[in-house]
This record gives C-alpha cells, structure tokens and sequence, in this order.
C-alpha cells in the first residue's frame, strides 16, 4: 500500500479493503501511478466528469475502482480503458444520470443511490456476467433505458413516426395523467402516462372502460382466440388491449396498505401474466410485465400492448390464443371485461428507414436470442422480474418462480446465457 496526503492505492495484487484515503482535487491525475496498481479509491472527492484524464491504459492491472460520493453526471470515459477492470463502484453519485460502456470484464457494478437521477445505462454485448446493485428509487421516475434490457419513457415524447408503425396513431390519452404506479420499495407518485419497451413488446397503462374502436376483433372476459387473416402484405406486429374492472380480493382481509388505497379513494391493481399462444407453430409465450401493481384514480384499467411479431414466429393462417391471467390466486383479482387484437402489416412500400429498428437491434426479443428464458418444455417466459427484488438469470425451478402451472409439467429453465448474471435492486 503506498499512501501519501489524501492519496491511497493498493498495488497488492489480493483485494483486501477499500482503501479510506483519497486525493483531494483532480490535481491528483498529474501523480505519477504505478502500473502495478491493483486498487484505487476516488471516494468523496468533489470530482466531477471533466476532471477524470481521457485515458486511464497505463493502469493495465487496476481491477477496483471507487469513485463514490462525487458529482459526476456519466461514468467517466476513462473507465473504458481499463480491460481488467472487475469491480466498479459508484455509490451516492447522487447527480449520475448515465453508464455507458463500462469495461466487459466488470463482475460487480454498484449504482446505489437513494437520488432519482439515473436514466441510462448501456453494456457492452460481451459483458462478463455482472452482479449490478441498484436501488429502484435511483432510476429516474419517468424515463430510464437499461439498453437491451428496458426502456421506458412518457407516450408525449414518443416520435408520431413510432406510434404510427405500432398502429397507434388513433390514440386520445396522450396528454393525461397516468394513475399512481407501484413498483417494490418505490413510493406511490403520479406520472404521465409511459410507455415500456422490453422483449420486443411495446404497452402502456391508462385508465379507461372502453377498447379503442380500432382494435377490430374483440371477446368478453380474460381471453381470445381468432386465426391471423390473409393479408397481401407481410404482418409486422399484433395488437392486444385488455380492459379490467375494479379487483375483487377473494373474499379475503385487505393488508393496512390496501386500506389506505381505499381511504384514498384510488383502485389498487396487480398486473397480470399474458399468455400467448401460436397453436399452429406451437409456441407459447408468458409475459410478466416490468410493473408490479398499478393504482388507477377511476375503476377501468386498460392495457395496449404492441407485439414485434415476424414470419418465423406469426403469419397468415395461424391460430392464437391470447389470455390474461394473473400468475397466483391469492393476490388481488380483478374482472376482466374484454379484450381483443388487431393486426399491423406493411404498407407494402419500400421504407426509406425502418423506424422501429433500434428497437429491433435488441438481442432478447421475440424473433431474437431468446434461449434464455426458454423452458424445458417450450415456453418463453418473459420476466426481468424472476424473484421479487431480483433479475435472476440462472436456471431456478420455474415451480419456484411462480409460472409452474403456466409450463409444461416438470418445466424448468434450459439455461441462462444472458449478459446479466443477476441483478439486485435492493
């Protein structure tokens, strides 16, 4: 250990403890470091961005790094050049809105901050398996990216070119009020209305009691089954929208939380599994929403989902199912009114951008890499939301997990090849 002034580095090679001194200023940049340092800590510096130098190769043995408790707005760049780097930690960096291509070889990455300032962070497609620890309420609460992983951000900002492509161009919520959200540690908070972008399926929350009148077939209750029609173009996309009334709790004791709900005069709302099935090409998928609950100031509940469908997973002449259900009986039920599809083709016209392809460029998506979150026995089981507080990406008993009677007996995880090993927000 070599110590002088505010200044701590670690040059043993076995990581012991964070070093406790730091350098006072960016000054500290013109030292010259050894290029046997193993462990550095920049903790409660007032370093912002800027200060870092552009390239930190010379350190070809760092592999911990603390930059906790600065005012840094984005990772700084000089991170990128550190190719052994393993641990990155960037704590209470209550003013950070963005991580961007952090080294590939990190295995732990701390974003732990009770501020809502973080809005996108971006890995590198080859990343070692990550531990990453976030506290939900660090994300900004109305538009955050996890690139790859979720995007969420208000309907008002999406481009019209967008919402035309998902066949969304009839739409008259746009500038209202979302109802209050839940989602785990996260207070209650009033928002506008989002829309959530993840495994290749676009939706959104609104309150209303009425499918749109563009949404063409249409059934009572939890579910519907219809076959694609022909159509001279190649379909794009399919539609689903879902309206539900006031929960019904089962007959059971409301908890102290659901009785405050109550005394607020806001409807209380868990959100359900969509299941979809392709009974022609026998594949099944199961969607557990990024959301946890939802708290509507008026009873209806409707949901508008956009699904990237393409030939090798949908196409003229297919049966399919579509059902909503909830993923336990012993939470909130609530009655389901109706729901129905409508389908998006191409105009037939060469397009001069496709402007859906970012959202396409995504590796976990249907029509994607999706082996990870396969079953044993066919199903695609789309959860970033495996374990309550965790994205666990590791083959746990589907039983376990919640989705057992949605599977095929004895159904478990193929196996996890995702980026993420696990994330935990805490």
């Amino acid at each position: 250990m070599v110590k002088g002034n505010n200044i701590s580095i670690n040059t043993i090679t076995s990581f012991s403890a964070i070093p406790e001194a730091v350098p006072s200023s960016s000054k500290f940049f013109g030292i010259s470091l050894p290029r046997s340092l193993v462990s550095l800590s920049l903790v409660n510096n007032n370093l912002s961005t800027e200060s870092f130098p552009v390239d930190f190769s010379c350190l070809t043995m760092l592999k911990h790094l603390y930059l906790n408790e600065n005012p840094i707005v984005s990772m700084p760049s000089c991170v990128r050049s550190l190719h052994r780097l393993e641990t990155l930690s960037m704590g209470n960096c209550n003013m950070l809105t963005s991580v961007e291509h952090a080294p590939h070889t990190l295995k732990y990455l701390s974003l732990y901050s009770r501020k809502p300032s973080l809005q996108k962070v971006v890995f590198d497609p080859q990343m070692f398996p990550l531990k990453l620890i976030i506290l939900w309420t660090t994300l900004a609460p109305s538009l955050f990216e996890f690139e790859g992983l979720i995007k969420i951000q208000p309907m008002v900002g999406v481009e019209e070119k967008v919402l035309r492509s998902l066949g969304w161009s009839k739409i008259d919520f746009l500038k209202e009020k979302l109802m209050e959200k839940g989602l785990y540690s996260r207070e209650l908070e009033e928002s506008e209305i989002q829309m959530y972008y993840e495994f290749g399926i676009f939706s959104t929350f609104y309150s209303g009691e009425e499918i749109p009148n563009w949404i063409t077939d249409r059934n009572k209750g939890p579910s519907i089954s219809f076959t694609i029609p022909s159509s001279p173009n190649k379909l794009r996309g399919l539609n689903f929208c879902w309206v539900v009334s006031s929960p019904v709790f089962n007959g059971r004791q409301r908890s102290s939380s659901e009785f405050l709900l109550d005394l607020r005069m806001n409807i209380f709302h868990y959100l359900p599994v969509i299941i979809i099935r392709n009974i022609t090409k026998n594949l099944i998928w199961i969607y557990h929403h990024y959301l946890e609950t939802l708290n509507l100031s008026r009873s209806g509940l409707m949901l508008l989902s956009h699904w990237m469908f393409g030939m090798n997973e949908m196409e003229c002449g297919d049966h399919v199912i579509v059902t909503v259900r909830w993923a336990t009986d012993d939470i909130g039920d609530a009655v389901s009114k109706e729901c129905g599809v409508s389908f998006v083709y191409d105009d037939g016209e060469k397009e001069e951008e496709d402007v859906l392809g970012y959202y396409k460029s995504w590796n976990h998506i249907i029509g994607g890499d999706l082996a990870s979150f396969q079953s044993t026995t066919g199903e695609y089981i789309l959860s970033e939301d495996l374990c309550g507080d965790r994205i666990l990406l590791s083959p746990f008993d589907i039983d376990e997990l919640g989705y057992g009677d949605l599977c095929g007996e004895s159904a478990r995880f193929k196996g996890r090849s995702h980026s993420y090993a696990y994330i935990i927000f805490i």
